[in-house]
């Protein structure tokens, strides 16, 4: 049975939308400018699903990538706040050459030949991409065809997986030593900035990232306890470490010297945001003879001296914040003379007199 119904748009203008329910068979509605389309069309499509003749609309052939995008912003903006912005950067960016395609028109040969353009590109840090970074584009896309094959049936498969990823390099075991650490860190103590030294300092205590330290807001410091809980991290999970006594005293300092409210503990100069420390760790790895490091390299560093240290993969995983032990195999081969070390304790108290030889 069809239904025609009229409908007069804010705009004035007048549509005649079709519903037609078959028992057995899924509702088709379609609209149309006048009411005798409408019900030529209302005519046809009964006489083809009684005779099994119809088999459901082919969304990939109506839908836009544009509405792909639009539906997914629509349904998880409330999702992960942070983590959701730079998806969507990611998702916004592949808008920009694919929201006029139909979905069935996306092949893996376009897909690919926009591909290139993310190597292409200066970023507004003023360097080209990277591979790693290239393929975190790429993993944001085939996220979304992902959801559009299993969960909203717009596509038949997701034509990104025919296409290839960067060839990524390996991941680099450069840290540093505990004379290039006292470097830096006078270095950044004799920086203009009031913030850098203590910034560093808790990179390099905690492992944590430079968004967790500069984002941590005073609420989330417990003195008490002498722990710091970061709820703005990269897996939108809240995590909760431990400080040492220096960095608590190098916080209790910070905040009596301060001369503005702010929320933030390292805040910018209004107070209403976190604080910008680029320039002055630029000049600071450059003073230090350590140009070539990344802030990154910190979190990198805390990670490999408690490897070092004794510290299980387990331990460093859940200090670091990563989801899975993957992420922290790294830098399992640093605890081999840790690892030694319990092995022998072990053999001397269990096995020793024992075993003979």
């Amino acid at each position: 049975m069809a239904y025609i119904e009229k409908r007069i748009h804010a705009s004035g203008k007048t549509t005649y939308r079709v519903r037609i329910r078959i028992e057995g068979s899924p509702g088709i509605s379609e609209s149309f400018s006048t009411r005798r389309e409408a019900k030529e069309w209302a005519l046809q499509m009964e006489a083809e699903v009684r005779q099994g003749r119809y088999f459901g609309r082919s969304e990939a052939k109506e839908r836009t990538f544009n509405d792909l995008v639009t539906r997914y912003f629509a349904q998880n903006s409330a999702q992960q706040p942070k983590a959701f912005e730079k998806y969507k950067k990611q998702v916004l960016w592949w808008n920009e050459y694919l929201k006029d395609y139909y979905l069935c028109s996306i092949t893996p040969a376009i897909l690919a030949e926009v591909k290139e353009k993310l190597l292409q590109e200066v970023t507004y840090r003023g360097h080209l991409r990277s591979h790693s970074t290239a393929n975190r584009y790429l993993a944001a896309l085939s996220g979304l065809f992902t959801l559009a094959v299993k969960e909203w049936n717009w596509m038949k498969e997701n034509p990104l997986s025919k296409v290839s990823r960067y060839q990524e390099g390996k991941p680099r075991d450069r840290f540093l030593s505990k004379e290039e650490i006292e470097q830096l860190l006078g270095s950044c103590k004799e920086s203009k900035s009031s913030h850098l030294y203590l910034v560093a300092l808790f990179a390099l205590s905690t492992g944590a990232r430079q968004g967790e330290i500069l984002h941590l807001k005073w609420r989330d410091v417990d003195f008490g306890r002498q722990t710091a809980t970061f709820r703005e991290t990269k897996n939108g999970e809240t995590r909760t470490i431990p400080l040492n006594t220096a960095l608590i005293k190098g916080l209790i300092e910070a905040r009596g010297q301060r001369v503005i409210y702010s929320e933030y503990v390292f805040p910018s100069l209004d107070g209403k945001q976190p604080a910008d420390i680029r320039s002055a760790w630029e000049g600071a790895i450059k003073k230090a003879g350590l140009s070539t490091i990344c802030f990154h390299m910190l979190r990198h560093t805390a990670a490999s001296h408690l490897a070092m240290g004794g510290a299980s993969t387990l331990e460093v995983g859940a200090i670091l914040g990563h989801k899975t032990l993957a992420m922290v195999k790294r830098y399992s081969h640093l605890s081999i003379g840790a690892t030694a070390k319990v092995l022998d304790k072990m053999h001397q108290e269990v096995l020793k007199g024992v075993v003979k030889g």
